[in-house]
């Protein structure tokens, strides 16, 4: 049988049953907590996923900001995790 999708739409993501996709690996550090102003300054500047955004952009801001923040015995692509829904707003999140 043949497929008679367009090619955008075999190159859209599915999105069911992905709602939790971002997983955090365990953080055996203790007394680790993001703190309320780095919160703050992720969703300062929110992706939403409209056409005139930059998602490129956003990414590099958020990498700007989540790398300035160094955490004893915690990984930083852990913190990027937990950080990544907060930047997301809307349809993008």
């Amino acid at each position: 049988m043949a497929d008679n999708r367009t090619m955008a739409q075999l190159l859209e993501a599915p999105t069911e049953g992905y709602e939790d996709a971002i997983v955090v690996p365990e953080i055996t550090a203790n007394n680790f907590e993001i703190k309320h102003g780095l919160l703050n300054l992720v969703q300062n500047k929110q992706f939403f996923g409209h056409d005139k955004e930059d998602p490129h952009a956003h990414i590099r801001y958020f990498n700007k900001i989540t790398s300035t923040m160094k955490f004893p015995n915690v990984p930083s692509t852990s913190v990027k995790l937990m950080l990544f829904p907060f930047s997301l707003e809307g349809a993008a999140r």
